[in-house]
């Protein structure tokens, strides 16, 4: 995914194309997320599928992402 594009999209009002720019071909996984958010920290999307969190692996298959807390 191209961090800048998907930025841009965001910053234009485009969160459908944004969304779609993030799971291009990874469409019909089962964790593709359906709606993102973006951290008022760090300026990154999150990513969730229904209210679980999301991320994709490093085969960029998605997977619900581990707890940063334990």
């Amino acid at each position: 995914m191209d961090q800048t594009l998907f930025t841009n999209l965001c910053r234009a009002g485009k969160f459908k194309e944004a969304l779609g720019l993030a799971i291009q071909g990874h469409e019909d996984e089962k964790y593709t997320p359906s709606r993102f958010s973006i951290d008022k920290k760090t300026r990154l999307p999150i990513f969730y599928r229904g209210n679980k969190r999301v991320e994709p692996d490093e085969e960029g298959v998605w997977q619900l992402a581990k707890n940063p807390n334990p």
